[in-house]
């Protein structure tokens, strides 16, 4: 049995961090598509489902209401962030309720597997039959 490899979008404009991360992603049971504009991300995950999306905010900017949109517009993508940096209080609010996790770069493989990992279980375990 051929399984088709779990997708996780990458939005980002920065090539070597999305190289990096890319290789971190398919290490696994995974593929990286990577996107360079937010249109572009939409329309991705649009036509293909993915299991997450990580987005690099340091390289392209967003506000809360771009990414309170995005989970709600696809609401079975779990959605991370990447950043170089500690503290990103103008996005409070997204960080707080509507990402998964923010991962600080470079990105840990163990931390982001971890993440994945518990992702796939969770709905997995969504979609089986009721305890009773």
């Amino acid at each position: 049995m051929n399984e088709e490899p779990v997708l996780i979008a990458l939005l980002g404009t920065e090539a070597e961090d999305c190289e990096a991360l890319r290789r971190i992603i398919e290490a696994g049971p995974y593929r990286a598509v990577p996107y360079s504009k937010l249109a572009d991300l939409e329309s991705g995950l649009r036509s293909a489902p993915c299991l997450a999306a990580i987005l690099d905010i340091d390289s392209v900017p967003l506000e809360n209401r771009t990414i309170r949109q995005l989970t709600i517009a696809f609401p079975g993508v779990s959605f991370f962030c990447t950043s170089r940096y500690r503290f990103h209080p103008e996005l409070k609010d997204a960080i707080c309720y509507h990402l998964f996790a923010c991962l600080n770069k470079p990105v840990d493989y163990d931390e982001l597997h971890y993440f994945l990992k518990c992702i796939l279980r969770n709905e997995t375990d969504s979609r089986g039959p009721p305890d009773l």
